[in-house]
């Protein structure tokens, strides 16, 4: 209440990115995290689950670009998440598109951003990630999201991402493929068979390669993908993930499409939130019935409350992650979500 009421509408009279780089640096402070964890600490035995390789302490997580540079590891897991996933990481650092590039829908629940894959190279990311990995509790689980730089030709995409998965692999428990963003241009075309079998073969073999070099185990590998493919489109990602023997799928990622909304002229970007929402969970259902149990799915789009989590897990999802969620309905979802999911669990028992 206290965040709905006076919180988000003092933070909703900036601009969006300025008040979004604002909320990081305050996260990334080493003081805060005892503080959330106080707020908002609630766990359960029941809400644990195994998905791919891992066993995650709840199935809520944050989803990639809210952490661009893995610098506040320690306030989302004390916020209650049960993993949380950073980057999108490219291999050289990058600024990004031209600003303003993000913009909020408050009478829609929506985001709308354009940002273009903004972060500090793989090089600084990692130094993050293997610093805070280090001061994390063992049952956070952290998600490494890598993509390819905006100058990298389509045809040398894979090398960007091999140089990345390599360069984090040491201490990331899981990685992301994002070739879904629709803000660097020509990145979805890496969604067709011919580059997308390219880039999931070459990983594959890079992660067994470091298994055996690092004596750990392989890392479970996800694809995220775009809301907006066709259901050939879809079946031909589905059919290659398949033949490659990679973990998942996260469905979805921001959509193009203004089709949820009223018409009128809006931002281009990609749109999240609500709005998304329809258009991700019917993606989730088509992967469910055409893949079954082949592929784990970790559903994004939309999630606001217990409901909405509940909704994702009944259409086939194992995992779920929250974004523009958390931008407007506060740190205290996370909390509220776990105790509506125990509640469940304990009425169905």
């Amino acid at each position: 209440m206290l965040y709905e009421k006076i919180i988000r509408p003092v933070l909703f009279q900036f601009d969006a990115e300025k008040i979004h780089n604002f909320t990081i640096n305050l996260l990334t402070n080493n003081l805060l995290p005892g503080i959330l964890n106080t707020l908002f600490k609630f766990g359960s035995e029941k809400l644990k689950v195994k998905a791919g390789r891992l066993t995650f302490k709840n199935r809520i997580g944050l989803a990639a670009g809210m952490d661009k540079n893995c610098t506040a590891l320690k306030s989302w897991n004390a916020l209650g998440f049960g993993f949380a996933e950073v980057g999108t990481v490219t291999p050289l650092p990058q600024e990004g598109n031209e600003k303003p590039r993000m913009f909020r829908l408050p009478e829609f629940g929506g985001i709308i951003n354009r940002l273009g894959f903004n972060n500090c190279g793989a090089d600084e990311f990692e130094e993050n990630l293997a610093r805070l990995k280090d001061e994390l509790p063992e049952d956070f689980i952290v998600g490494v999201n890598i993509g390819k730089n905006k100058r990298t030709e389509l045809d040398n995409a894979y090398q960007d991402y091999k140089f990345s998965f390599e360069k984090c692999f040491e201490h990331a428990d899981y990685f992301t493929i994002n070739v879904s963003s629709p803000n660097t241009e020509g990145l979805r075309q890496l969604q067709q068979r011919k580059y997308l079998n390219e880039i999931l073969k070459s990983l594959q073999a890079l992660n067994k390669e470091l298994d055996e070099k690092y004596s750990s185990s392989a890392k479970d590998i996800y694809l995220k993908i775009a809301p907006d493919l066709t259901e050939a489109e879809l079946d031909d990602v589905l059919g290659v993930s398949i033949d490659n023997n990679i973990t998942g799928i996260i469905a979805t990622n921001t959509t193009i499409s203004r089709v949820t909304l009223p018409e009128g002229k809006y931002e281009e970007g990609g749109l999240s939130g609500k709005p998304l929402e329809p258009i991700a969970n019917s993606v989730i259902k088509y992967i469910k019935q055409k893949a079954g149990d082949k592929l784990v799915i970790i559903a994004c789009g939309g999630v606001s409350s217990a409901g909405d989590v509940k909704e994702k897990l009944d259409l086939g999802a194992s995992l779920v992650q929250i974004y523009t969620g958390l931008i407007y309905e506060g740190p205290g979802l996370i909390k509220r979500i776990k105790k509506g999911l125990v509640k469940q669990k304990s009425d169905a028992d």
